[in-house]
């Protein structure tokens, strides 16, 4: 009986050649909860093939502390990969609210450094805005996140589910089945913004990319 021959050098070397190279996404949220779970569990759900996604905790502050924390974030992988060759990002977003007075400015400064091609994802008055998208269209604006969080509480209660609680996780899951109808509300609401922009959100363009990396 003929001994079985494991993989010839050739063919693992034409199998290495053909492998798609990873791209590197960073995506640097406020704080520990909502934002960094949901990413979190759609980075799992997605299991990009080609893609890495490190989701990074701005621990809290204002939206100019998270561009802040971002830049520092690009400063050392840009040394790292000069010093050690390790992947530098390819892209790097940054997801803060707009129910502070600073957003704009944070804005302007991701902006000004070019270099790192900053994304910011805004959501105003909050991110919760984009979960209550899943269950319906609404243009009207918001005094605060306390307010959105009232009508998404109301939607949650129609289909048995319990307040939301910004630091429990699992929404990711619980709001899957409907993110198609958040993406098509999010892009009808974009295209009748109001000057004031209020309500409005641009998670929707993080999703739909990180969406597109998974048919690569």
């Amino acid at each position: 009986m003929p001994k079985q021959r494991g993989k010839s050098e050739q063919e693992l070397r034409r199998k290495k050649k053909f492998r798609r190279p990873s791209k590197l996404i960073l995506i640097v949220v406020e704080g520990q909860e909502t934002e960094y779970n949901y990413f979190s569990e759609l980075k799992q759900d997605l299991k990009l093939p080609t893609t890495t996604i490190k989701v990074v905790s701005g621990s809290g502050g204002s939206c100019i502390d998270i561009v802040k924390n971002a830049i520092k974030l690009c400063d050392t992988n840009q040394r790292d990969n000069q010093k050690k060759g390790k992947p530098k990002y390819d892209e790097v977003f940054c997801l803060f609210d707009g129910d502070r007075p600073e957003y704009k400015q944070a804005i302007k400064d991701a902006n000004r450094y070019s270099v790192y091609k900053i994304k910011p994802i805004l959501s105003i008055p909050c991110f919760e805005f984009w979960f209550l998208l899943h269950y319906r269209y609404t243009s009207s604006p918001f005094e605060n996140c306390k307010q959105v969080i009232e009508q998404l509480n109301r939607e949650l209660k129609q289909v048995g589910i319990e307040d939301y609680d910004k630091s429990k996780s699992g929404y990711y899951g619980l709001l899957k089945l409907k993110i198609n109808q958040a993406i098509a509300n999010a892009q009808k609401l974009e295209k009748q913004l109001s000057e004031s922009n209020n309500p409005s959100t641009t998670v929707h363009h993080l999703v739909t990319h990180l969406q597109t990396k998974k048919k690569v």
